[in-house]
């Protein structure tokens, strides 16, 4: 039967043949990657095991936080507006907890508690140093968590340390601290108000006093008891519009103290957000502040009106008009607010500090406040020059009469309100005291949260396996050779057969035949062992090659490899031990002139060969050299020539091959490699097929291409390829080591192992 032999692959579409990868390839890539792996998977998870089982337990407490608004207190002092919003306080609350400040707190709280020799950060390190201060502020602040609770006012404080009591024991002094501080902050502002007002007020009292002692000696001197109805009236319009005044200029002192305040906490907190910050404003922003003013001026001027035509006693109501004022000025306190928030959150102020970003919200809303304070006083002191005027017409003894009566009125009024703000002030002080609220003091933890052995454990040995699995898979990646006959047939070449290993260290202990007193080698396995798996695998090649006729008979078989050590001379000995036991009278010449090997292998001498030939000094009849081997001849390589290309491209190596094919059945020819040297090129287009060798795990496929465009661009006939020490077990695994090796090798054997 003749079959044609493929046509060589056009090298130019050769990528483009390349199939993609199969699930079994995946699946045979990490059985070959088996060590790989189980070594990453072994080192990682000792490496995990080790850190878990010899790192320090790590303790963690946790408290809870109730950061509580100021809602008891509906009015504020002096209609002063609530600054932020709710979400605003919690995030600037946590990082106020995490700060500095209250680390520093803790460390001097710590300093001077009794249990300073059970905190782990007061004893002396390894080397007998001590940590200094700022140290041990850092490893609170490292060691802290702060969380928020969704949906919810609490802020959950975690700490973890080297003990129970240590993490739990410094989570409450931290929360402690915190409301502490909290509530020193809180109380500042509301505290020097009171303060402020208790100082009026002391004064005031003072005033009252001698106000009504200089009215009761006027009296009597002058010996007049009262006012007529008409300057009454005037006298109590002015002490009533001298009362607002004294009111307004009250609380505009109150509110420049709170914004001092305010420049002066961001001046500690930011020195590059200035002294000033009330002019970072918008034009917006500037346009509410002056609307502000002029509605505060507006229903100050139309208050005085309604109190100057009120009858003396009468009670005055607050009728639609001062409504609609007092919504308004509203409207525009909280539309300020909320601008001066958005300036704050789009960036145009640079403030990297979160917990500066209400004060300076603060301050410009402040800024506002003020200029409509200062619009109050100027348009109650025209109302009040108005009334002057109107006194100045009295008679002299009556104006002075009216004059200490208002002045009386005033006092009294003043003292009146600044009584009633002294106790909406001590009202205040104290909600603002009680902002932060511990739900939960930290208790000892039972269990360390590190290291967690489990999660631990397991991360080990799911980060083992992808390590090795991943190795295994860029190796694979890397790795540019071929190592299974659907690796070559992917380049689009044919395989004829493919050669299991050789396991020399085996063959080495059975009894090796000599040829003429010189030791054979084992890897002449097909005679060694011929019940071999091996030795079936080139009575494959045989067969094929048998098979592969065209026009003639295949009688001249050129044997080469793209590089060196892939086990070409080896091959071509084997071939022709199996074509010699089928029959066939065969010749093997070492071609290879540059590392000759067949001349070892058969145990000959190679000094005699075929360069003695063809330089003219060796008879024909004298050439191929009896073997152990029946109807085979070696032809060695003799004395290595300088020039071994010019010598095979000679017209006497040609007439050589002819002699040979009429006086043997088969001729092979050992060749140096295709792409070191030239040689295995000349003698292809000499010949009636060429074998291609290439060695499983170390001939890349970027060779084997580069020997098949060589050998084509000589028209040289490659019969195929033969894939040599193909490792069946380390690809496909050894159920099919079981079969392949049990059929071919282990026949005669009633006892069966199996290699699983």
């Amino acid at each position: 039967m003749e079959s044609k032999v493929p046509n060589m692959p056009d090298i130019s579409e050769i990528d483009d043949q390349e199939k993609p990868l199969e699930f079994a390839d995946y699946l045979r890539i990490l059985y070959r990657g088996r060590w790989i792996i189980a070594i990453s998977f072994i080192t990682v998870l000792a490496a995990t095991l080790i850190y878990t089982f010899k790192t320090p337990p790590t303790y963690e407490a946790t408290t809870t936080l109730l950061i509580e608004t100021n809602n008891s207190v509906e009015q504020s002092l002096f209609n002063l507006t609530s600054f932020g919003s709710q979400a605003n306080m919690l995030t600037n609350q946590m990082e106020i907890l995490k700060s500095r400040n209250i680390a520093e707190r803790v460390v001097h709280f710590l300093e001077q508690s009794d249990v300073r020799d059970s905190i782990s950060f007061f004893h002396p390190l390894d080397d007998g140093t001590e940590l200094t201060f700022n140290d041990r502020v850092e490893i609170i602040q490292e060691s802290m968590d702060v969380e928020p609770k969704r949906d919810t006012d609490i802020l959950t404080l975690k700490y973890q340390a080297g003990s129970p009591f240590e993490a739990a024991f410094i989570a409450n002094a931290i929360a402690n601290q915190f409301a502490k501080q909290n509530a020193e902050t809180n109380r500042l502002e509301v505290t020097e108000m009171r303060k402020f007002i208790e100082g009026r007020l002391r004064i005031k009292a003072k005033e009252l006093k001698e106000s009504e002692e200089r009215l009761r000696n006027f009296q009597q001197k002058e010996k007049i008891a009262s006012l007529d109805a008409e300057t009454t009236q005037l006298v109590q319009q002015l002490s009533q519009t001298e009362s607002m005044l004294e009111e307004a200029k009250i609380e505009l002192h109150a509110k420049k103290q709170l914004l001092d305040n305010a420049n002066k906490l961001l001046d500690e907190r930011k020195k590059a957000l200035g002294s000033n910050l009330t002019e970072t404003s918008t034009p917006y922003i500037q346009a509410l502040q002056q609307e502000l003013a002029d509605v505060e001026a507006k229903k100050v001027i139309y208050l005085s009106a309604i109190k100057a035509s009120a009858q003396p006693g009468q009670t005055i109501y607050f009728d639609d008009q001062l409504k609609q004022y007092d919504e308004k000025i509203k409207a525009l306190r909280a539309q300020l607010n909320k601008e001066a928030q958005k300036l704050v959150a789009s960036g145009m102020v640079s403030d990297p500090l979160k917990i500066s970003e209400d004060l300076v919200a603060k301050t410009i809303t402040l800024s506002g406040e003020v200029e409509a304070a200062k619009a109050k006083i100027k348009a109650l002191q025209d109302v009040l020059a108005r009334y002057n005027q109107r006194m100045t017409q009295l008679p002299d003894k009556v104006l002075q009469l009216a004059r200490l009566q208002r002045r009386k009125q005033v006092d009294e009024q003043t003292y009146i309100m600044l009584t009633q703000k002294l106790e909406e002030a001590k009202i205040q002080e104290s909600a603002q005291a009680r902002n932060v609220r511990i739900i939960d003091k930290a208790i000892k933890p039972l269990k360390p949260v590190k290291p967690n052995k489990k999660m631990n454990i397991m991360l080990g040995i799911l980060l083992g396996l992808g390590l090795g699995i991943g190795i295994t898979f860029m190796l694979e990646y890397l790795d540019r050779s071929v190592r299974k006959p659907e690796d070559v047939e992917r380049i689009g070449l044919n395989v004829l057969a493919t050669i299991p290993k050789i396991e020399i260290e085996k063959l080495a202990k059975a009894k090796q035949k000599l040829n003429n007193g010189h030791r054979v080698e084992a890897r002449l396995i097909t005679h060694i062992d011929p019940k071999s798996p091996v030795s079936e695998a080139y009575r494959t090649l045989r067969t094929n090659l048998q098979f592969s006729k065209v026009e003639k008979d295949l009688r001249t078989i050129l044997v080469t490899s793209a590089g060196p050590k892939e086990g070409k001379s080896t091959t071509a000995a084997n071939l022709a031990i199996a074509m010699a036991q089928a029959g066939n009278s065969v010749v093997l010449i070492d071609a290879d002139l540059r590392r000759p090997l067949i001349h070892s292998v058969f145990g000959m001498d190679k000094d005699q060969g075929l360069t003695n030939y063809l330089a003219g000094s060796l008879e024909f009849d004298d050439l191929a050299q009896d073997t152990f081997i029946d109807n085979l001849k070696v032809i060695t390589s003799g004395v290595l020539p300088p020039n071994p290309s010019e010598l095979l491209a000679t017209q006497k190596m040609k007439d050589l091959l002819k002699k040979l094919e009429e006086k043997f059945d088969i001729v092979i020819i050992d060749s140096p490699p295709v792409i070191a040297v030239t040689d295995a090129t000349i003698l292809s287009t000499i010949v009636d097929g060429t074998l291609l060798v290439v060695y499983a795990g170390q001939t890349e496929r970027e060779a084997i291409k580069r020997a098949t465009m060589m050998l084509s661009s000589v028209a040289a006939r490659l019969l195929g390829t033969v894939l040599n020490g193909f490792d069946i077990q380390g690809i496909y695994g050894s159920y099919y080591y079981y079969y392949y090796h049990h059929y071919y090798g282990m026949a005669d054997k009633k006892k069966r192992r199996r290699f699983f």
